[in-house]
């Protein structure tokens, strides 16, 4: 029994690292989206605010980029939800293994708490014999 504890908090310090790994990634991907969304609202203020001429071109370019930049945000939005849902099931794979190893371990202690009563129990009728013992071995030499 002590093994399936050992084993069992084997496996929630691997939950704990994977977590803290997909967790970490997150918060990058998190970071990176902000930034693109940054990115996007300062680019599309400065085309507006911009009142230097500008040829078709120029316009199709930015209006090109701008798409591009768009897109990008999408794509970063997509990646961070698809992590977000990732970082959940880790959450809940590693409460999991938590509730498993806490309830092996309570197992456990029980196991152990009984053996040492079954101890306790043999040990005092092994003392009673041994004075009714000497209460009879007394008595026979009185």
């Amino acid at each position: 029994m002590q093994k399936l504890v050992e084993l069992a908090e084997i496996e929630l310090d691997k939950a704990s690292q994977t977590l803290a790994a997909l967790l970490e990634q997150y918060e990058q991907e998190r970071e990176q989206l902000n930034s693109l969304e940054n990115y996007r609202k300062e680019y599309s203020t400065l085309s507006v605010s911009q009142s230097i001429v500008t040829t078709p071109i120029q316009l199709q370019t930015r209006h090109c980029f701008g798409d591009k930049l768009h897109q990008a945000v999408e794509a970063q939005t997509q990646q961070v939800d698809r992590l977000d849902e990732v970082v959940e099931k880790a959450r809940e794979a590693w409460q999991a293994k938590k509730i498993r190893k806490e309830s092996l371990s309570a197992l456990l202690m029980k196991l152990k708490q009984a053996h040492q009563f079954e101890l306790n129990k043999q040990e005092q009728r092994m003392l009673d014999e041994l004075a009714a013992q000497k209460v009879i071995a007394s008595r026979v030499s009185n």
